[in-house]
């Protein structure tokens, strides 16, 4: 392409963009499911089981091209947790919960019947058994596709705990206490949207 050309071609593609990048986050109810995977240690094994959430998100437009979203979600996780000491001759198996309120809040970049993001999340977990953190704080990576009256929405947090939390088996007699490792969730969720269409 010629040299006079390019900053013709670059301007287009980005008027491009903005022309079409209206597509804003909806404000309303969000309900959907989740699956937390977590890394196996020595003597535990993790199996996902399906949670899920609910709760209500806030968009606030900043832009045709970006958007703000906070949410206050509450937040169930579930795993079945298998722990195997064999030169105790411990083994056990149960499934196990952790229940959370969190509040993500999130940048987006509108396009023009979906938007993709990324945030931070913070949560606290209000009951439960599953060994985790009771205070967890995690980025995350998002995408949604805009529906008439609903977006469904694809998120997936990494948590930033550096160390693990929650105690897993407890050996009388012992000052080992085993903990969970760091535990990454997948969420599929829908959006319903109450506002101006």
């Amino acid at each position: 392409m010629k040299s006079f050309l390019k900053p013709i071609f670059i301007a287009f593609v980005l008027t491009g963009f903005y022309i079409t990048s209206w597509a804003q986050p909806s404000s309303g109810i969000k309900v959907g499911t989740n699956y937390t995977f977590y890394n196996d240690n020595d003597i535990t094994n993790f199996s996902p089981k399906i949670g899920f959430q609910f709760g209500y998100a806030w968009d606030i437009e900043l832009n045709e091209s970006f958007a703000l979203s906070i949410e206050g979600m509450f937040t169930r996780k579930s795993a079945n947790v298998q722990t195997h000491v064999e030169e105790l001759n411990i083994y056990h198996e149960d499934n196990r919960k952790a229940n959370y309120l969190s509040a993500p809040i999130g940048i987006n970049y509108c396009l023009k019947n979906a938007y993709i993001g990324v945030g931070y999340e913070f949560g606290y977990m209000v009951s439960g058994d599953l060994p985790v953190n009771t205070y967890d704080h995690a980025l995350f990576l998002q995408a949604a596709y805009k529906i008439r009256y609903f977006d469904i929405a694809l998120k997936y947090a990494v948590t930033l705990n550096k160390e693990p939390g929650g105690i897993l088996v407890y050996i009388p007699g012992s000052t080992n206490q085993y903990y969970t490792p760091k535990a990454n969730t997948l969420q599929l969720s829908l959006i319903f949207n109450f506002g101006k269409k």
